[in-house]
């Protein structure tokens, strides 16, 4: 018994150590050592348009996921799951919105895992996740737990960025939801706590705030919290933009923050960096503006997301890194490829596409948001010289 007090008393001392590690200490030991080089290669790009049935029973508005060798379209308004082959010819409509247990409470946020060979689908509404098996049975749903142990009283008096009681998920945009590991999934947080948030008074949160937890899929709470905001941050209030992508590959995390033209690569399981690199896009705006309130920054959304650029998107397929941009002209977005951390390709990519995943030789692009009948299609890709 004493051994094992003992050890408790380690394991939380070092804890305690390990959350004092503020944004300016977990980013720039490797601030003399970002990589910026450029090995430009003839990669040329061409697009197929595949178009699905108009007949299907659908609220056109979703995301398209990669899910084995076809597609799936989680449709937001009726909760279905539709299943496509690579040719967005329909194999099968499944599930929907309800409370029976062949039903989901909400289809907001999906992602397939080839590690679990499961689709995870996310309610914003509830919290509740459902985890779905190969052949679209619902084996469990739960709601997220946050493990909060304060009162309320105590978590308004006292922010403490390591406890997920001061957080809130980052309904914000698309790409919050990932598969961590066969036991967790990944999910990007936010804050909006009186004295713990991104907009005035920030230098706290901006230091301090973790931007991932991790979900126990297990015991159903959150168990962890990993990651940091950059110091672009603090150089310069944009809570506007205090969004990432990211992508979890083998034994890393790759993060790039939209205001940013890094990309970081942190160690998933110390959540320490280990390298970071990245080149600014072409033809992109990012004279952005400091807010010092919330009512500054709420004027300023719509001006910030359709006259400044940021970056919107990121994949990795193997040895390759696909970052997405805006860009100030009306016709194109970009596409940047990378190779071993350097930029191989700066490509014009069509306008609010990402890519999201690969199936043989091909990648897939779809429309960032999905929200109407136009939008249901999925881009072909084929790149030459890679």
């Amino acid at each position: 018994m004493k051994k094992l007090t003992l050890f408790i008393v380690f394991v939380i001392l070092y804890s305690c150590e390990e959350k004092k590690i503020t944004s300016k200490e977990y980013y720039n030991n490797f601030e003399k050592q970002k990589k910026e080089q450029s090995l430009i290669q003839k990669i040329t790009l061409e697009i197929d348009t595949i178009k699905i049935d108009n007949n299907i029973e659908t609220s056109y508005s979703g995301n398209f996921t990669i899910f084995e060798n076809s597609l799936v379209f989680n449709d937001v308004f009726f909760g279905y799951l539709f299943h496509f082959d690579k040719n967005l010819k329909i194999l099968s409509k499944n599930l929907g919105i309800g409370n029976k247990s062949h039903e989901l409470k909400g289809a907001d946020y999906i992602i397939y895992s080839d590690i679990t060979t499961k689709l995870y689908v996310l309610s914003s509404k509830t919290g509740i996740i459902a985890v779905i098996n190969s052949n679209f049975q619902k084996e469990k749903e739960f709601k997220i737990n946050f493990n909060i142990k304060r009162t309320r009283e105590e978590v308004i008096n006292e922010p403490l960025p390591y406890l997920m009681d001061s957080y809130e998920l980052d309904y914000g945009y698309n790409g919050i939801l990932k598969v961590f590991d066969e036991n967790h999934l990944a999910i990007a947080i936010t804050s909006s706590h009186p004295k713990f948030n991104g907009y005035f008074n920030s230098n706290f949160y901006y230091e301090n705030s973790r931007i991932i937890a991790l979900i126990n899929l297990e015991d159903e709470y959150i168990d962890k919290l990993i990651g940091r905001r950059p110091t672009i941050f603090l150089k310069n209030r944009l809570p506007n933009y205090d969004h990432f992508n990211y992508e979890i590959n083998k034994g890393s995390i790759y993060l790039n923050f939209y205001p940013e033209a890094s990309i970081y690569k942190i160690d998933k399981e110390k959540d320490t960096l280990q390298s970071f690199f990245g080149v600014k896009g072409n033809d992109m705006r990012t004279s952005y503006v400091t807010t010092n309130s919330y009512e500054e920054a709420h004027d300023r959304e719509f001006e910030d997301y359709n006259n400044y650029n940021f970056y919107n998107s990121l994949y990795i397929d193997d040895n390759f890194i696909f970052r997405g941009y805006t860009k100030s002209n009306l016709k194109n977005d970009g596409l940047q490829v990378y190779k071993n951390d350097l930029l191989i390709a700066d490509l014009n990519f069509p306008k609010g596409y990402k890519i999201i995943g690969k199936i043989d030789n091909d990648y897939y692009a779809s429309k960032i948001e999905i929200k109407k009948r136009e939008d249901m299609h999925v881009l072909k890709l084929k790149l030459t010289g890679l």
